[in-house]
């Protein structure tokens, strides 16, 4: 990591801390300086303002977020069902914690939907690459019954929009929204794959914490988590040394 990318990761990690304790509004420029030991011109060359820093810990966020839910398509020996239904369950769970651990990130995430619009565009663009790859992947194993795999994508992200970081649409908790989710996926999926004999799809069944995804899941927060730390105390020895 060279120099200027230290000093960026510094402010980054001072900002998240101030953010998560102090919430956006309350911390200032100033303050980030004072905590990085520089002068708040040297934060602006990193970042043009705030709001800068903010979209880069969201953006990160919503990294860690996509890449829980692409581990499920590196777990073997699962149908395209089982895949659909442990992404969809596995971003519930992941992003609901993060929201439930973290309250300020709320406000954070809120704050930078409303002031970059285009950032929201971007994150539902990934994540609705992992949907398409999925169903694409039924279509062709012909366990799925889909004309246009584009325009199903958009519909099944629109119906599963709420289950992600939940607490910005309900108060409800995680064990109802994992029930009501369900029913959700039970609509879907009988939407999507054919009847068997005349019989109908079986119900979606909540997946069980222990499944491979949910270690996957638990596996990049862990990571996640880690290179925060790494990053903590690259940036404290530094200031120590220098």
């Amino acid at each position: 990591m060279s120099e200027s990318d230290t000093t960026r990761e510094k402010i980054i990690v001072a900002a998240r801390e101030r953010f998560s304790h102090y919430g956006y509004p309350k911390t200032t420029i100033a303050e980030l300086a004072e905590d990085c030991a520089m002068s708040p011109g040297n934060i602006y060359r990193f970042f043009k303002g705030k709001i800068d820093i903010a979209v880069e810990i969201a953006r990160r966020e919503a990294l860690s977020a996509v890449e829980v839910i692409e581990a499920v398509l590196d777990c073997p020996l699962r149908s395209s069902r089982q895949r659909l239904e442990e992404v969809v369950f596995a971003d519930l769970r992941y992003t609901f914690h993060l929201l439930e651990n973290q309250p300020k990130t709320l406000e954070l995430a809120q704050i930078v939907v409303s002031d970059r619009p285009q950032f929201q565009i971007e994150s539902l663009r990934r994540e609705r690459r992992v949907f398409q790859r999925i169903l694409h992947e039924g279509q062709a194993s012909g366990e799925f019954m889909v004309d246009n795999v584009p325009a199903t994508t958009i519909a099944l992200h629109a119906a599963t929009t709420k289950y992600r970081y939940a607490q910005l649409f309900t108060n409800q908790t995680l064990a109802e929204l994992e029930r009501e989710l369900a029913h959700v996926m039970t609509v879907i999926m009988r939407g999507l794959m054919p009847t068997s004999e005349g019989h109908a799809v079986a119900e979606t069944q909540i997946p069980d914490e222990t499944t491979p995804l949910s270690f996957a899941a638990s596996a990049v927060a862990a990571a996640d988590t880690e290179n925060r730390n790494e990053n903590e105390m690259k940036t404290g020895t530094e200031e120590v040394s220098s």
